[in-house]
């Protein structure tokens, strides 16, 4: 019973951060999209970045989902890391870096109830 709440308050925060970050760059956020300017990155990954994470935070919500969004969010969270490492910005990288554990703690948790394990165990 424990373990159930404390995997929902995980997917909860975590839904959160990536919906407001997300939501942050679709809607063109001045700070935003000037450091994705900075950084030498084009507008249209900025929109797109934003669509993945809003796409990965609403995926959370569903245990059947949340293993595959818990993915797709590591992979951006890893190009996050990378971008900051590059560019020598290491406050931020310590955000980045814990959203990437809780990341990988929550598609652990929620690997039993997984799509993708549904589809290996039918075959």
């Amino acid at each position: 019973m424990l373990r159930t709440i404390g995997i929902w308050v995980l997917t909860l925060i975590l839904a959160l951060f990536f919906f407001y970050a997300g939501y942050k760059k679709l809607t063109g956020n001045e700070v935003t999209t000037q450091h994705f300017q900075e950084w030498g990155y084009a507008l249209r990954l900025l929109k797109f970045v934003g669509v993945l994470e809003v796409t990965g935070a609403l995926l959370l919500l569903f245990p059947v989902t949340a293993t595959s969004a818990a993915i797709l969010l590591s992979v951006i969270m890893v190009g996050a890391s990378y971008t900051l490492l590059s560019h020598d910005i290491w406050k931020t990288l310590s955000i980045t870096s814990i959203c990437l554990v809780l990341l990988v703690f929550m598609g652990y948790f929620r690997w039993n109830q997984s799509w993708i394990l549904q589809v290996f165990k039918m075959q």
